[in-house]
C-alpha cells in the first residue's frame, strides 16, 4: 500500500504499528533506495525476495529536501529476478550516480550512528572503540577527517615498520663490521701478492703489444723503400710514353684506310643493288606480257563455254517444267496439313494435362519423402537422449557409468528384476517439470541402481564394489504397492495445483514404488504460479509435506512447541540431469503420422502409373501424326525446291547471256598494253649499262686503297717493336716494386697476426689501445722485449715467494664491504625518512586531534547530561594510543549505584541498558552532524516504562531543535500520556490480512486513538 510521508525538514517522525505490520518495511525501502547492501538490514541476502509474495516488482520513491533548488526524487524499481532500475527525478542513472548523490547530501546508511535497523541494534554494541571512532568520525567531522585518521595510522604503521627495519638494520650492520675486522690483515697480505700478479698480468698484456711495436716500425721503413721503387717506375713510364703517341698515329692512319675500304664496299653493294632492282623490274615487264597473252586465251575459252552452258541450262529448265506438272498442287497438300496439324495440337494439350498431373505426382511425393526423412530424424533424436543420458554419466560419474555397462552385459546373473539408476530410467515428458523431481532426489540416490531382491543386491556389490573397485550404490525396493495420497485432488485443484508428481514423470513399476515409498511422489502437488496467490488456504490443507509452483519449493511442518505451521520457500533452479526426457506420446504420433504418409505414396504410386500408361499411348498417336504430316511437308518442299530451281536456272540463262564478251575490242586492247610494256623495257637496258660502268670504277677504287692499308700495317709493326723494346726495363722495374710490394704485405700481414694476438690478450675489438691498458703499461716501462721479459721473471719470483690466500675468503671479506657501504646508505636514508614521516605524522595530527577532542568532549557533555537526567552515570572517552588504529571511543555506563562505571560491550549489559545507552549516544550527535536524518528501528524494545519515557522526552527534544537532522523512530508501541509537539508526527502503521479493503481517506487515525483511551480508561474504572 503507498504511502507519503512528509513533514518539515526537522521534524520527528514516529512510526508506530503492531509487529508484522510493515513498520521496518519503512527502514528497508529507506535503506534499498539509497543504494544500500541486504546485509545491513539482516533481513534478506538477495534483493528480489523484498518483493510481495504474489508480486513480481517492488517500487521505492523517495523524496530527498534540496535547499538549493528542486528536491531530488529518487526511485528504484525491483524485480524478483534481483534486477533494479533507478530513476533521480525520473531520469534513469545507474547505483553509483545514486551512492554519489547520497555521498553529497551527507548520507551514508552504512554507519550505525546515523541507520540502525532493528535487527542491527545489537551490533552497535558489539563496536570496538575505533570502530565506534570511525563511525562517529564518519557521522559528525565528514569524509576529511576520517581521511586524516587513515592518513595518520598508515603513516604510523610505515613509522614502525621503517623503525624496525632500522633496528634490524643497524644490529645486522654491527656484526659484519666485527667480522671484516678480523680478516684485515689476511686481505693486506693478499693484496701484496696480488700486486705483483697484476704486474705479471700486465707484463704478459704488454709483451705481445711492444713485440707487434717493433714489428709496426720495420713496416714503415719498407713502405719508405716502396716510394723510391715506385718513382723509378714512372721514369720509365714516361720515356716510353712518345713510342705509344707514334704507335697510336700510325694505328688511328690504319683505321681510316680500313674506313675507307668500308665506304667502297658499301657503295659496291649499293651500285649492285640497284642492278638486282632494274633487272627484276625488267623481268617482271616480259611477265606482264605473258600475263596479257593468257588473259586474252582465257577470254576466247570462257565465251565457248558460255555458249555451251546456257543450252545444258535451258535443257535442265525444260526437265523441271515437265516433272512439276506429275506433282499434286500446294493447296491440296496444305489442306492435308492443317487437318494433322489440328490432331496434333489436341493431344498434345491432353499430353499438357496429364504432365502437370505428372508433376504434381512427383512434387507430392517428393513432399513425402523429405517430410518422412524429417519425422525419421525426430524420432531418432528423441530415442537418442538415452545416448546423452549415458554420456553425462560418463563424464560426470565414471564409476557408475562403468558399472551400468558391465551390468548391461551380466543382467542373466541376477534372479530378480534390476534396474539402471534412476536418472537414466526416469523420463520426464515435459523438461519444464523436471526440476520438481531433480530436487527432490539426492545425487546418491540418482545414480543408485535398484534390485528387487536381496541377494542380487549383494552379488552386485560383491562384483563391482569389492572386486572392481567401483564406488556405487545400490537400494532395494519396497515390497507394499499401495500408495495413495490424502489429499483431496479437486481441493489443491481449486488451489492452482495441476497434479501430484507421480503423474509428471515415467518410469518402470519398481522405481517408482521406491520414489513414493522414500520421496512420497504421489503426495507432492504441483502449481501453477497461482499456487502463489492462495499460501493461506493451501497451508491450512497442506500442514506437513512439500508441493511446488513453477518457481518456488514449499515445505511445511508443524512446531514441536505449538499448533503453528512452519513454512519454508526456497528458489527452484533449473534442471540439469532429468531435462533430457523422451517424450513416447510424440514419437508414437511421429510413428503414426510416418504409416499415414507411406499409405498415401502406394495411392500415388498406382495413380503415377496409370498416368504413365496413357502418356504412352498418346505420344504414339502424336508420332503417327507427326510422321505423316512431316511426309506433306516434304512434298510441299519438294515442289517449292523444283520450282526453285527453274527460277534459279531461268536467272543464270540471263545472266550468262548479259556478260557475253566482245573478241575484236579485247584483241585491240591487249595490242595497245604490249607496245607500252616494250617501251619500258628499252628504258631499264640503258639504265643497266649505266650501273655496270661505275661499278667497274668503284671497283680499281677499291684495289688501290688495299695496297695503302699494306703500307700502313707495316709502319704499325716498326713502331710496335720499338714501343716492345723500350717496356723491357720498365716491366724490370716493375716486378722489383710488385716483389718489394709483396715483403711489405708478408710485413702488414704478420704485424696484423701480431696485433690480434696482442688485442685477444686484453679482449679488445678495436686496433687502438684504449687509454686506460696505456695508462696501465706506462706504470712498468720497458726499453725492449728483453727488458720486460726480465722484469716478469722477478714479479713471477716475487709472487711465488708470497703464500697464497683462500679466494674465498677475498670474496667474503669484498662482499661483506659492499654488503657494509650498502647497509650504511640504507641505515641513513631511514633515518632521513623517520623524520620525513615525524613532520607529516606531527603536523597532520595537530589537524586531526583538535577537531576529534572537540567532539568527543561535546558528546560526552551531552552524553553525561542524558545519563544524570536518567540518575544514572555515564561518559564518552577518546582512548589514545601509541598507534593510531587503536585510538578509539570507550562508552561507559553506570546504572546501579552498587556497579562501578563499564564499558558498553554486547555481553555485560542488559538489552535495555544497552538500548538506552545507544539511543542516547545518537542523540548527543544530534547537534553535532550536518546528516539530513537519522533512522532507529525498535530501540525501546527491552527498556523499562521509566527510562523509555524519559528517552522518549530527550529524542524529542534534541529531535525538533531548529536546525539538528530529521529523526525516524520506528517502534511497536508508545507510552501513554507522552509529551508531543508540533514539529513531531507519529504515523500509525495498519496493513495486514485482517485490513478491510473498504477502507479510504475517510479513515482518520485521531478516531481510532480516541477509542482505544476510552476503552483503555473504562478497563481501569
Amino acid at each position: 500500500r503507498k504511502k507519503r510521508i512528509s513533514s518539515g525538514i526537522n521534524a520527528e517522525y514516529g512510526i508506530i504499528g503492531p509487529n508484522g505490520t510493515g513498520k521496518s518495511s519503512i527502514v528497508c525501502a529507506i535503506c534499498l533506495g539509497l543504494g544500500g547492501k541486504t546485509n545491513l538490514l539482516g533481513r534478506a541476502r538477495e534483493v528480489g525476495e523484498f518483493v510481495k509474495h504474489g508480486t513480481d516488482e517492488a517500487i521505492i520513491e523517495l523524496e530527498l529536501y534540496n535547499k538549493h533548488g528542486l528536491n531530488y526524487t529518487i526511485r528504484r524499481k525491483i524485480t524478483r529476478d534481483n534486477k533494479s532500475d533507478w530513476y533521480i527525478n525520473k531520469k534513469p542513472v545507474n547505483l553509483k550516480e545514486v551512492t554519489s548523490l547520497a555521498k553529497k547530501l551527507n548520507v551514508d546508511v552504512n554507519n550505525l550512528c546515523q541507520f540502525l535497523p532493528q535487527d542491527m541494534v545489537a551490533e552497535f554494541a558489539k563496536m570496538t572503540p575505533p570502530q565506534l571512532l570511525e563511525s562517529t568520525e564518519r557521522a559528525v567531522g565528514g569524509q576529511e577527517l576520517v581521511d586524516l585518521h587513515h592518513k595518520l595510522i598508515s603513516l604510523k604503521n610505515e613509522h614502525k615498520t621503517i623503525i624496525t627495519s632500522q633496528a634490524s638494520k643497524e644490529e645486522y650492520l654491527d656484526k659484519l663490521v666485527k667480522r671484516n675486522d678480523y680478516l684485515k690483515d689476511i686481505v693486506s697480505k693478499h693484496e701484496e701478492r696480488s700486486n705483483h700478479l697484476k704486474k705479471i698480468e700486465v707484463l704478459q698484456l704488454k709483451r705481445p703489444w711492444l713485440v707487434y711495436e717493433v714489428e709496426r716500425i720495420q713496416f714503415q721503413e719498407l713502405r719508405e723503400l716502396k716510394a723510391a721503387l715506385q718513382n723509378r717506375v714512372d721514369v720509365l713510364k714516361d720515356a716510353a710514353k712518345p713510342l705509344e703517341d707514334l704507335l697510336e698515329q700510325r694505328r688511328n692512319k690504319q683505321v681510316e684506310v680500313e674506313t675507307s675500304i668500308k665506304m667502297i664496299m658499301n657503295e659496291l653493294n649499293s651500285i649492285n643493288s640497284k642492278l638486282k632492282s632494274v633487272e627484276s623490274s625488267l623481268s617482271s615487264h616480259k611477265e606482264k606480257l605473258d600475263e596479257m597473252q593468257e588473259e586474252y586465251n582465257s577470254k576466247v575459252a570462257e565465251a565457248e563455254t558460255r555458249t555451251a552452258k546456257i543450252n545444258q541450262l535451258t535443257n535442265e529448265v525444260n526437265a523441271y517444267k515437265s516433272e512439276l506438272n506429275d506433282l499434286e498442287s500446294t493447296e491440296h497438300l496444305q489442306v492435308r496439313r492443317d487437318n494433322l496439324a489440328t490432331k496434333c495440337r489436341t493431344i498434345a494439350i491432353e499430353l499438357g494435362q496429364l504432365e502437370s498431373a505428372i508433376n504434381e505426382l512427383t512434387i507430392e511425393d517428393q513432399s513425402r519423402k523429405s517430410k518422412q526423412r524429417g519425422i525419421t530424424n525426430q524420432i531418432q533424436k528423441l530415442n537418442d537422449i538415452s545416448n546423452q543420458k549415458m554420456e553425462n554419466l560418463r563424464r560426470f560419474e565414471r564409476d557408475t557409468f562403468n558399472a551400468v555397462e558391465w551390468l548391461r552385459k551380466n543382467k542373466g546373473m541376477f534372479t530378480g528384476e534390476v534396474l539402471e539408476p534412476l536418472q537414466l530410467i526416469i523420463n520426464v515428458p515435459n523438461p519444464s517439470n523436471a526440476k520438481y523431481i531433480e530436487s527432490i532426489i539426492p545425487r546418491n540416490d540418482r545414480k543408485a541402481f535398484l534390485f528387487e531382491r536381496t541377494d542380487d543386491l549383494n552379488l552386485f556389490m560383491k562384483e563391482l564394489r569389492d572386486k572392481q573397485k567401483l564406488n556405487i550404490n545400490a537400494v532395494i525396493a519396497p515390497r507394499e504397492d499401495n500408495f495413495h495420497s490424502g489429499l483431496d485432488a479437486a481441493t489443491l485443484k481449486s488451489f492452482g495445483f495441476l497434479g501430484f508428481l507421480v503423474d509428471f514423470i515415467e518410469c518402470p513399476p519398481l522405481a517408482r514404488k521406491y520414489l513414493c515409498k522414500h520421496y512420497r511422489i504421489h503426495n507432492v502437488p504441483i502449481g501453477t504460479s497461482a499456487v502463489d496467490k492462495n499460501l493461506d488456504r493451501i497451508n491450512k490443507v497442506i500442514t506437513q509435506g512439500l508441493y511446488f509452483t513453477p518457481t518456488h519449493r514449499y515445505q511445511n511442518s508443524k512446531s514441536r512447541y505449538s499448533s503453528d505451521i512452519i513454512s519454508s520457500i526456497s528458489q527452484l533452479r533449473g534442471a540439469k540431469i532429468f531435462s533430457l526426457t523422451v517424450d513416447t506420446k510424440q514419437i508414437q504420433q511421429l510413428q503414426s503420422e510416418l504409416a499415414e504418409i507411406e499409405k498415401e505414396s502406394d495411392i500415388a504410386k498406382a495413380k503415377y502409373q496409370e498416368f504413365k500408361t496413357k502418356q504412352q499411348d498418346l505420344r504414339e498417336k502424336d508420332q503417327n501424326f507427326r510422321d505423316e504430316k512431316n511426309k506433306i511437308l516434304q512434298s510441299i518442299r519438294h515442289r517449292e525446291t523444283v520450282e526453285d530451281k527453274i527460277k534459279n536456272r531461268n536467272h543464270k540463262i540471263a545472266q550468262l547471256k548479259s556478260s557475253s564478251t566482245n573478241l575484236e575490242e579485247e584483241k585491240a586492247k591487249c595490242f595497245q598494253r604490249s607496245q607500252q610494256i616494250l617501251q619500258k623495257c628499252t628504258s631499264l637496258q640503258k639504265k643497266m649499262y649505266t650501273l655496270y660502268v661505275e661499278f667497274e670504277r668503284k671497283l680499281n677504287e677499291k684495289n688501290e686503297t688495299t695496297i695503302q692499308k699494306i703500307e700502313v700495317s707495316l709502319e704499325v709493326s716498326d713502331a710496335e717493336e720499338q714501343l716492345q723494346s723500350s717496356t723491357s726495363e720498365l716491366q724490370e722495374a716493375r716486378e722489383r716494386l710488385e716483389n718489394h710490394v709483396g715483403e711489405i704485405k708478408r710485413k702488414r700481414d704478420h704485424a696484423r697476426k701480431l696485433l690480434e694476438e696482442a688485442k685477444a690478450a686484453c679482449n679488445l675489438d678495436r686496433d687502438n689501445l684504449p687509454n686506460e691498458y696505456k695508462k696501465m703499461f706506462k706504470q712498468y716501462p720497458c726499453s725492449d722485449v728483453n727488458d720486460l721479459d726480465q722484469q716478469l721473471n722477478e714479479a713471477r719470483a716475487l709472487a711465488e715467494c708470497s703464500n697464497e690466500v683462500d679466494p674465498q675468503v677475498i670474496t667474503e671479506y669484498k662482499n661483506r664491504k659492499r654488503e657494509i657501504d650498502t647497509y650504511v646508505q640504507e641505515v641513513e636514508a631511514n633515518q632521513e625518512r623517520l623524520v620525513e614521516y615525524d613532520k607529516q605524522i606531527s603536523a597532520i595530527r595537530d589537524k586531526w586531534y583538535g577537531p576529534v577532542t572537540n567532539i568527543v568532549d561535546q558528546i560526552n557533555e551531552k552524553f553525561r547530561s542524558f545519563f544524570t537526567r536518567l540518575r544514572c552515570a555515564g561518559e564518552v572517552i577518546l582512548s589514545e594510543h601509541e598507534d593510531y588504529d587503536k585510538w578509539g571511543i570507550d562508552i561507559r555506563v553506570q546504572f546501579r549505584n552498587s556497579d562501578d562505571m563499564k564499558r558498553l560491550t554486547s555481553s555485560y549489559q542488559s538489552g535495555g541498558e544497552k538500548s538506552v545507552s545507544t539511543i542516547l549516544y545518537l542523540l548527543s550527535l544530534q547537534g553535532l552532524t550536518d546528516c539530513p536524518f537519522r533512522v532507529v528501528d525498535e530501540i525501546n524494545q527491552g527498556m523499562d516504562p521509566k527510562n523509555e519515557r524519559k528517552v522518549f522526552e530527550m529524542m524529542a527534544h534534541a529531535a525538533t531543535i531548529e536546525g539538528t537532522s530529521q529523526y525516524f523512530l520506528i517502534t511497536p508501541k508508545l507510552l501513554p500520556d507522552l509529551d508531543y509537539n508540533e514539529k513531531m508526527n507519529i504515523l500509525s502503521i495498519f496493513n495486514g490480512l485482517g485490513l478491510e479493503s473498504s477502507l479510504d481517506e475517510s479513515f482518520v487515525v485521531e478516531r481510532v486513538i480516541e477509542n482505544n483511551r476510552i476503552r483503555m480508561s473504562q478497563m481501569v474504572n
